[in-house]
């Protein structure tokens, strides 16, 4: 929960409560956990867990072979430098 005064370690400012979707790569497979519950700085982004939601999360990446909820096909791109922009 969100307590008056957290601040982002990034940034300084006030965080928020969100639900985010979390992503992790765990050998082969791509594990991704909708709803996930996190303090959130407005201004530059960085999200925070709490120690029971990470907690949480590794347990889900444990059981995720027998527990999936769905399956998503994502495309998977390599990065090209020649795709970037130029020098302004």
């Amino acid at each position: 929960m969100t307590k008056d005064g957290d601040r982002c370690s990034v940034c300084g400012a006030g965080l928020r409560e969100e639900t985010i979707t979390y992503t992790q790569t765990l050998g082969e497979h791509l594990f991704i956990v909708e709803e996930v519950p996190a303090q959130v700085c407005p201004q530059c982004g960085e999200t925070y867990l709490s120690p029971d939601t990470a907690d949480a999360l590794q347990e889900i990446g444990r059981r995720a072979a027998s527990e999936v909820k769905r399956t998503v096909e994502v495309p998977v791109h390599g990065f090209t430098p020649a795709l970037t922009l130029p020098p302004r």
